[in-house]
């Protein structure tokens, strides 16, 4: 059984097959750098449609333009800033203007109101005018005369008299001591914090201030001997009475100090 003849084109045909698989191959790839483009930043695909010696001077104008755009973001800020507070000067040198011309308008009136006998002191004269012939001035066929006067005729400075000097200060001795015992049982206090040494007790005087702050305001501290030996306890006051001292340790006690109703007697802390 003779064998089957193998497919061929003709050979007139053939050449044109090639550039057909060449299209097809061609149209793939176009399509598929239609779908890719997509993802590639622009800065590649304007790359690509730059000149090779155009591209980098093109990349840099952005990349200037874009920093020259901040800075004219960043000095516009700056210059409405400065722009207000301009507003803000000019404002009150207006208004500080403002005074000074309603000043200058109401003491010379109320100056010259008052008599030449008022108790205020003409002694400071602020300037002097000497004898001088009148100055005439035309203006549209008239005259104007301008004379000069002091403002309080026959006023003239008077020397300052001298001042007595007071006497001198005399020394006196200091204290023997410096702490000073305060034993007033009629007063009532509160007693703050816990027991510690004598010397100790101007720090945690300092800590109770800071965490009570304005209720303490009006209070002396005092150091009243303690139970334990060698220790004593804050207590503040004077207050009037004992409902003013217990509705004191109320709000003392929720700031987490502890305190007590206790009477206003003992030593000044140590200094």
């Amino acid at each position: 059984m003779p064998k089957p003849k193998r497919f061929s084109l003709p050979d007139d045909r053939t050449e044109i097959a090639h550039w057909g698989v060449a299209a097809i191959v061609c149209g793939s790839i176009a399509i598929a750098s239609i779908n890719l483009s997509a993802l590639l930043p622009a800065n590649a695909l304007g790359g690509l449609h730059t000149p090779f010696r155009d591209g980098a001077n093109y990349y840099q104008m952005r990349s200037q333009l874009a920093e020259l755009a901040e800075d004219r973001t960043r000095i516009m800020a700056q210059y409405r800033a400065l722009l207000a507070r301009f507003n803000v000067l000019d404002d009150n040198g207006g208004e500080a203007i403002t005074r000074l011309g309603a000043l200058e308008k109401s003491l010379p009136l109320l100056i010259e109101s008052l008599p030449l006998t008022s108790d205020i002191d003409r002694s400071l004269l602020t300037a002097s005018i000497a004898d001088a012939a009148e100055e005439i001035y035309q203006f549209d066929g008239s005259k104007m005369v301008v004379r000069y006067s002091p403002l309080f005729e026959g006023a003239v400075p008077t020397p300052a008299a001298d001042q007595p000097m007071p006497p001198l200060l005399v020394p006196t001795a200091p204290p023997a001591s410096t702490t000073t015992r305060v034993d007033v049982t009629a007063l009532q206090g509160i007693a703050v914090g816990p027991d510690v040494t004598l010397a100790d007790s101007p720090a945690l005087y300092a800590e109770i201030s800071a965490t009570a702050g304005m209720l303490l305001l009006g209070t002396a501290p005092l150091a009243v001997e303690s139970s334990q030996p060698d220790y004593s306890r804050i207590v503040l006051g004077p207050l009037p009475d004992l409902p003013s001292a217990e509705a004191l340790c109320a709000r003392i006690v929720r700031l987490d100090l502890t305190c007590e109703p206790a009477p206003y007697a003992g030593t000044s802390l140590p200094r």
